[in-house]
């Protein structure tokens, strides 16, 4: 058993709540590396930013430096210079730990 995290963004039509609305739909056409683990997982929360600066890649080196989380190799990031945009815990991360140590501010949903 763990946790997997995973940092994206959602810029599209719909912004956060259109993006995150369609991943946790069980009934949908594989597009992003997400939609794959959803399709096997459901999400429990969101921590989230509804900012107009692209924030998953300064959360991934927060997550790859200053936790003790497991990267998956190269998923979700294939089109930028991160080693990866999904991660693995063996415990439930903290919201509080993490909104403290990310860059930007972080809000989150259940």
């Amino acid at each position: 058993m763990g946790y997997y995290l995973y940092v994206g963004s959602a810029f599209g039509p719909g912004g956060v709540k259109a993006r995150v609305s369609r991943h946790c739909r069980k009934n949908k056409k594989l597009h992003w590396h997400i939609d794959y683990l959803t399709a096997y997982f459901t999400p429990i929360s969101v921590w989230f930013n509804h900012g107009d600066v692209r924030l998953e890649h300064q959360w991934a080196g927060c997550l790859a430096t200053r936790f003790d989380f497991q990267s998956v190799p190269r998923f979700g990031s294939s089109d930028c210079h991160c080693a990866s945009h999904l991660f693995y815990s063996a415990s439930r991360p903290d919201f509080e730990s993490f909104s403290e140590r990310a860059e930007g501010i972080v809000e989150m949903c259940r």
